[in-house]
């Protein structure tokens, strides 16, 4: 009778640990990611102001909606009555491990109005209450001073930057073509910039 004897196959051993490791960094991306998405939500909220306009980002207790909500709006800074622009972005961790944010409108701005005063009424905002954006997403990565952000279509062109109290974004296109991109060597500021108010938080 023969005794079988078994002899390890490096080669299986070798790519499950060359396995493991890809598990591990991929953990180790998606935890980094998170940690970054965590941070820029907790920098992002705030009035912030410019001589002629004045930008308010909400952070929004809306369940429903997602985890990381904001309301994000624009309006003349003698009269926030006048909106120039009003949004709402929902970000989370997208394929790739890249901090993704799906913009959209409200589709009765006059319901939400009063929301800045008091932000529990976006406690009962629901997915049927938004209008998608298509086009108008963005990604944000965090930089070596703060938080940058591009579309993902040049239907709809947005560039943001945050750095500390400040905060820039741009609706144009570059000219280069390209969306994301800072001023264009030789050319005009693209960009509207805003200070945080004084005693803002973060």
């Amino acid at each position: 009778m023969h005794r079988m004897i078994f002899r390890p196959d490096w080669r299986l051993a070798a790519l499950a640990a060359g396995g493991a490791l890809a598990l591990g960094a991929c953990t180790s991306q998606a935890d980094l990611r998170k940690a970054e998405l965590e941070t820029l939500a907790s920098q992002l909220p705030g009035e912030y102001v410019n001589p002629r306009q004045t930008l308010v980002i909400l952070r929004l207790p809306s369940p429903m909606v997602g985890d990381q909500v904001f309301y994000v709006r624009e309006t003349m800074a003698d009269d926030s009555r006048r909106v120039i622009s009003e949004r709402v972005w929902n970000l989370d961790i997208a394929a790739g491990n890249r901090i993704h944010a799906t913009t959209y409108a409200l589709d009765e701005p006059d319901h939400w109005r009063g929301g800045v005063e008091n932000p529990e009424l976006f406690r009962s905002l629901l997915m049927r209450d938004l209008r998608s954006l298509p086009g108008c997403d963005m990604l944000w990565q965090k930089g070596p001073r703060g938080y940058t952000a591009s579309g993902t279509n040049a239907y709809c062109p947005q560039s943001w930057v945050l750095e500390g109290n400040e905060i820039s974004f741009s609706d144009k296109v570059n000219a280069s073509g390209t969306i994301g991109a800072a001023m264009p060597p030789g050319g005009t500021d693209r960009y509207f910039h805003f200070r945080r108010s004084a005693g803002a938080q973060p």
